[in-house]
C-alpha cells in the first residue's frame, strides 16, 4: 500500500499582521523567536503604546480582531 504525499500550504498571513511582527521585533529583539506564534492582541501588548491604537484600528478593519478586542488599545473620544 502506497502512501501518498501531499504539500500542505499553509494560509499566508495577513500583510497588516506581517507587519505588526516586524514592527514589534523592532522594539523588543529578544521576542525574534515567539512573535510568529503570538496572536493579535498579544503583539499588540507589545508593541509601543503610541502606535497600539493604529495597528488595532487596522487589525479590526481587517477582521482579525473584534471591536470589543480593539477596546483595549483605542480611546474612543466623544
Amino acid at each position: 500500500m502506497e502512501t501518498e504525499l501531499r504539500r500542505t500550504n499553509f494560509p499566508k498571513k495577513h500583510p497588516i499582521r506581517r507587519e505588526l511582527e516586524q514592527y514589534v521585533i523592532a522594539w523588543n529583539t529578544c521576542l525574534r523567536e515567539v512573535v510568529s506564534t503570538m496572536d493579535c492582541i498579544t503583539l499588540l501588548r507589545n508593541a509601543n503604546p503610541t502606535y497600539r491604537s493604529d495597528y488595532a484600528y487596522q487589525l479590526r478593519d481587517a477582521g482579525l480582531i473584534t471591536p470589543e478586542q480593539a477596546k483595549e488599545f483605542v480611546k474612543l473620544i466623544r
